[in-house]
């Protein structure tokens, strides 16, 4: 992964323009003095959008506590790339707000909804996939985005029908988060996580947590990360220059 300092001539003109949003691909990368440096530009930015931004800032002192602050909250909310600050700037400016938002509110506009990325809503893609199954359907399925597909298949979609409507929904909208967290991951929609057996006695938060688990350990392979938890210590003491021992 490439640290923030190889990214920052990018990261300058992504906070200084807009565009149409992207699947995430440049990664912020570690927090240090260069990343500070994004942070600083976003500020900048923010302060030029919102006239009022002393309201939340009103010197310098409080601007300081304020980018560290909102760095920890990227970080929380797995605000890493720069093409995630570049969606919640577009989104500042079209708020019509003088004052500046709360991290908190930044956060959630750096979060674009599955219309925002041209794919259907929750409720639109789940009927998708519940029509799909209709026999009907069984040579002749069409998807209006691969994202539905794949989010059907995390959940094995024949299994859908058996569930009440409450229980159905609960268990797609929670495959299709993940889905919508791999594009914005930049990560293909491989058909991975397919095969997870209907157990009648599991809940339907059990069925949710057994897609998360198997979706979350094939990401994990694919970015290289040990499943072992000691060596995975290793590798991110290793990252710090520090042995696991210390």
């Amino acid at each position: 992964m490439k640290n923030v300092t190889q990214l920052i001539p990018g990261a300058s003109r992504a906070i200084r323009t807009t565009q149409s949003y992207q699947a995430a691909t440049q990664p912020l990368g570690e927090v240090d003095d260069a990343t500070a440096d994004v942070v600083e530009r976003l500020f900048r930015q923010l302060q030029a959008i919102f006239p009022a931004y002393k309201q939340a800032w009103p010197d310098d002192k409080a601007l300081a506590s304020a980018r560290r602050s909102w760095t920890k909250g990227f970080i929380a909310a797995r605000i890493n790339t720069i093409d995630q600050i570049r969606f919640g700037i577009e989104q500042c400016r079209m708020s019509g707000s003088p004052f500046a938002p709360s991290v908190g509110q930044f956060i959630k506009w750096c979060k674009p909804t599955p219309e925002m990325l041209g794919i259907p809503s929750a409720g639109s893609a789940l009927r998708e996939a519940l029509l799909n199954l209709h026999p009907s359907r069984s040579t002749s399925r069409q998807w209006s985005h691969p994202a539905v597909r794949h989010a059907g298949l995390q959940c094995e979609m024949h299994n859908l029908t058996e569930l009440d409507p409450d229980k159905a929904q609960d268990v797609f909208e929670r495959a299709y988060e993940i889905t919508v967290r791999m594009l914005l991951d930049g990560l293909p929609l491989d058909d991975i996580a397919i095969g997870i057996g209907h157990d009648g006695q599991k809940t339907e938060l059990e069925v949710a947590e057994e897609i998360s688990d198997r979706v979350a350990m094939e990401l994990i392979a694919r970015k290289g990360i040990p499943a072992d938890g000691a060596k995975a210590r290793e590798l991110l003491m290793a990252k710090f220059g520090r042995r696991a021992g210390q």
